[in-house]
């Protein structure tokens, strides 16, 4: 156990940025710190740490036994929060990790629901770059569906498809007229999600039998132009919203604006490849009772 209690102390001291600090938070002298970190790397027989006299840094050792570590103590913490959790009502934090666009326009909406129903949850949102997902230290990941994420240690779930499809602001199409067929769309500014450029393609499927078997679909691909590039999808957002262009995003991101009439469908018959939400969570073998009331609600709203 001293050891567990040791790697606590290092992980702890990884995350404050030194020693002293760690020292602070545990309200212990920075002398005790280094003494339990060094029994803890003469336990383990290797060098976590690089020490000079003004930083600390991980040694390649110290880096994996790192990411070990905040896995192992989120199991620990779950398996004490399932055990107090026994026949009670559901309470706690739940830490939820997204990309920016799915934590407001996605997550946050049905938030007011489920927080009336459990008012002992609390919730702390991660936005993330959807290359990071899953996320070691969060209770629930949600994005995209990940290809080769780490089955072994994390769980991963569809929780609803979604496509790509066609919006603009009514002014806009009002003054350069709404396109009827796809290469109507050559004539319009194409708000493109991307880094310098001018141009691309738009894949569109044409739905043949079965939307959801991509065998039966029907790839269309447009050659788009545009005087507005982000890569940031509330920027595209807000560039419709003001009229700039064509965006092709979807729905789910916008029930807002079009409730409102503030952004209106094109060309409504042609969407992109189905898309799934997925979340993650660690494999951990007693799942808190917070996380699974909260994975059964974004089921039904989902």
């Amino acid at each position: 156990m001293n050891t567990f209690n040791h790697a606590l102390i290092f992980r702890l001291v990884i995350e404050e940025g030194t020693m002293t600090a760690a020292a602070g938070v545990l309200n212990v002298s920075p002398s005790v710190i280094s003494k339990r970190l060094a029994e803890l790397e003469t336990s383990l027989g290797v060098q976590l740490l690089r020490r000079t006299t003004r930083r600390i840094s991980l040694t390649e050792a110290g880096k994996h036994f790192y990411q070990r570590i905040r896995f192992l103590e989120g199991q620990w913490q779950s398996l004490l929060d399932e055990t107090q959790s026994l026949g009670k009502i559901p309470k706690g934090r739940i830490t939820v990790a997204a990309p920016s666009p799915v934590l407001n326009r996605v997550l946050v909406p049905v938030l007011d629901e489920f927080m009336a129903r459990y008012p002992d949850i609390e919730f702390e949102l991660l936005s993330v770059a959807y290359d990071d997902i899953p996320v070691a230290s969060a209770d629930l990941s949600l994005s995209r569906r990940v290809d080769n994420f780490d089955s072994g240690a994390f769980i991963g779930f569809s929780l609803c498809r979604y496509s790509n499809q066609l919006f603009a602001g009514p002014k806009y199409l009002a003054k350069h007229d709404t396109p009827k067929t796809l290469s109507d769309l050559e004539n319009h500014n194409c708000l493109l999600y991307g880094k310098s450029k001018r141009g691309g393609k738009w894949a569109f499927a044409d739905l043949e039998e079965d939307a959801m078997i991509r065998e039966n679909l029907v790839i269309n691909n447009v050659e788009v132009s545009s005087k507005f590039v982000s890569d940031n999808t509330e920027v595209i957002i807000s560039a419709a919203l003001h009229n700039r262009g064509i965006a092709y995003i979807p729905a789910l991101l916008i029930r807002d604006e079009l409730k409102r009439g503030d952004l209106v469908p094109v060309l409504t018959d042609y969407t992109s490849v189905p898309f799934e939400m997925w979340a993650y969570y660690q494999q951990l073998d007693f799942v808190p009772l917070k996380l699974r009331v909260f994975l059964d609600y974004l089921k039904t709203k989902w």
